[in-house]
């Protein structure tokens, strides 16, 4: 499945993008986006492509050295959340930044990393492979605590059931270690009640949303690459964020509100931009999506 970038009409249009302007697109992904601003800048402007995972990173490569952009384009493979220290390393200068938090089709499809609960995988979870350091979900679901389980399921998976599922987990556990997103979803399975398994969204969908966040420390990583767009960003240059969930929007909002009310930045538009009806037919993933836009002053 080829991923398709959400809200990509919107978001070229409130960067308010002019040839020559120096881009980032702090969450490159499979490029979708980055593709399409650096049609709008060339011939001689520049997109910074961040991406932390090494290998759709090197796809977008491939893809761009055979294009007539490849000198457009500078890829760097990091986190968004040292975005203060890669314009300082590129002396890079920008007048628009671009966050698209969602996860890529590649992750749920093509990873073999357990993002998504249709496949059977191991339940890593990371988005970048290869960083020992960080706990994969495996570690997560098969050494805490229930109570550590429950707060992260609740508060980050906003999922009623975080208690009954905290508590199958552990039962289930003990059994047998749960290694694979089809033990977790029969783990889950057991913990709801009928009606929440007939419901349109999958009945997994939170718990894997919150052992996701917590694996990849995404809401910090929100939080701090948000907040350092703005510091590196040029005056009069704007900052588009798309969140798909609740949390993220709601730092991506604090922050916003935070530095409009220090006169730092203004709000291009007052609220949020949410897409159209024809493209969440054409791309149901899109229904969630939420875009937010502020320049700065």
């Amino acid at each position: 499945m080829v991923h398709i970038p959400v809200l990509l009409k919107e978001a070229i249009e409130y960067l308010d993008l002019k040839p020559g302007d120096q881009i980032i697109d702090a969450t490159l992904g499979g490029g979708g986006h980055a593709s399409a601003i650096v049609e709008k800048i060339a011939p001689d402007g520049k997109v910074l492509g961040i991406e932390l995972d090494r290998e759709l990173l090197k796809e977008f490569k491939v893809k761009i050295q055979n294009s007539k952009f490849k000198n457009n384009v500078m890829l760097v493979n990091d986190s968004y959340a040292n975005v203060k220290k890669i314009c300082r390393e590129y002396n890079f200068k920008p007048n628009g930044i671009l966050f698209d938090l969602g996860l890529s089709s590649w992750h749920y499809e093509r990873s073999g990393r357990g993002f998504s609960f249709k496949r059977e995988e191991p339940l890593d979870m990371r988005f970048a492979e290869g960083k020992e350091k960080i706990l994969t979900a495996a570690g997560i679901i098969n050494t805490y605590s229930k109570e550590e389980l429950e707060k992260i399921l609740r508060e980050y998976g906003e999922e009623q059931f975080s208690q009954s599922i905290a508590d199958n987990i552990v039962k289930a556990r003990k059994e047998k270690p749960i290694m694979t997103t089809g033990d977790l979803v029969e783990a889950i399975r057991y913990s709801v009640p009928d009606w929440y398994k007939k419901r349109k969204i999958h009945f997994a969908t939170k718990t894997f949303q919150a052992l996701r966040i917590k694996v990849n420390s995404e809401l910090d990583n929100v939080s701090k690459g948000v907040s350092d767009a703005i510091d590196v960003l040029e005056p009069k240059g704007r900052l588009v964020v798309i969140s798909f969930h609740g949390l993220e929007d709601k730092i991506a909002k604090e922050i916003f509100k935070k530095k409009t009310k220090e006169g730092i930045v203004r709000f291009v538009v007052k609220g949020t931009v949410k897409p159209k009806w024809e493209e969440v037919k054409n791309n149901p993933r899109a229904r969630s999506a939420k875009l937010k836009v502020i320049e700065k002053a």
